[in-house]
């Protein structure tokens, strides 16, 4: 097999794992308790916030990461967009049979835990920002009156 040959076959094979990948999230998704979670806190984030999750994806993850976010995402849009048409339906088994490698599934798992890490700190930026601003207000009252001689 020549150079050209293997290459083209290992894009095959990667466009048939991610796939994979997009299909086991979209079927097991209503199985699994992490991807819930993890579904549940994605639907929450405001489109800005999701542009940001993907920039914070492309400079926090390695590069098997960054391949998986794409496939896991569109299982999560998926889902949604299924909930959005057809209601809570959920999938009462998978027409296809899931088979990863142990290395795979480590891949994936590791990016579906990023992901979360990343999802469950922009969603606590909002509450970290009031907190310090409320934070500042107490401490700039508190301060008004630094000479300690109050008002004449």
């Amino acid at each position: 097999m020549n150079c050209e040959t293997q290459t083209k076959t290992e894009e095959i094979d990667k466009k048939e794992f991610y796939s994979r990948v997009f299909e086991c999230i979209s079927y097991i998704i209503h199985k699994c308790p992490l991807l819930q979670k993890l579904f549940l806190k994605w639907c929450t984030l405001s489109p800005k916030e999701k542009v940001l999750l993907n920039y914070l994806l492309r400079y926090i993850g390695d590069a098997d990461q960054i391949d998986l976010y794409a496939p896991i995402i569109q299982g999560l849009t998926y889902w949604s967009d299924i909930q959005d048409t057809e209601g809570a339906c959920g999938f009462s088994g998978s027409p296809q049979d899931f088979k990863f490698s142990i290395h795979e599934e480590r891949r994936i798992f590791q990016t579906i835990i990023l992901i979360d890490q990343v999802v469950t700190n922009i969603l606590l930026r909002p509450t970290l920002c009031n907190e310090i601003k409320k934070l500042n207000a107490d401490n700039s009252s508190e301060n008004e009156d630094i000479t300690g001689q109050g008002d004449k």
